[in-house]
């Protein structure tokens, strides 16, 4: 049988407020970059694809609300979209340029790591399709 950990709530938040203080380290804004090609098989993977859209993110990027890491987007009514398409997944970027976390992205009721919001989800898919032009938020979406 394999170990089981669980973290407390004073650590959990701990390590939440230090991922905050990390991402907003660096001359720049902390964003999140959302793609529609496969997702790479690991985060070390250099990233080489165009972002559909990049949502920047204030300074500070986020804060510890509930027990829950929210995203604070610049824009609250959304980034313009440059390509259209159906995002698939989307890095958590450092002001500084590096990656903090990358996830699968989703429609809010479809409940992945990032759930956007900006267009209407195509039968059998997870993922609203987002078109050029139009603007895309990140809906519920919470690190915990």
């Amino acid at each position: 049988m394999s170990a089981m950990w669980e973290v407390g709530p004073e650590a959990a938040a701990a390590q939440l407020a230090a991922t905050i203080a990390r991402a907003d380290q660096g001359a720049g804004f902390a964003c999140v970059r959302i793609y529609t090609t496969p997702q790479p098989a690991s985060i070390a993977v250099p990233r080489t694809d165009t972002p559909q859209a990049e949502v920047v993110l204030l300074k500070p990027c986020a804060a510890i609300v509930d027990g829950a890491l929210v995203m604070y987007p610049r824009d609250v009514e959304g980034t313009l979209v440059m390509s259209t398409g159906l995002p698939r997944w989307a890095d958590w970027v450092a002001a500084d340029g590096s990656i903090i976390a990358t996830s699968n992205c989703t429609d809010p009721a479809n409940g992945g790591g990032w759930q956007l919001e900006g267009g209407e989800t195509p039968a059998g898919e997870t993922s609203p399709l987002l078109y050029a032009g139009g603007l895309v938020q990140l809906g519920e979406t919470a690190l915990t």
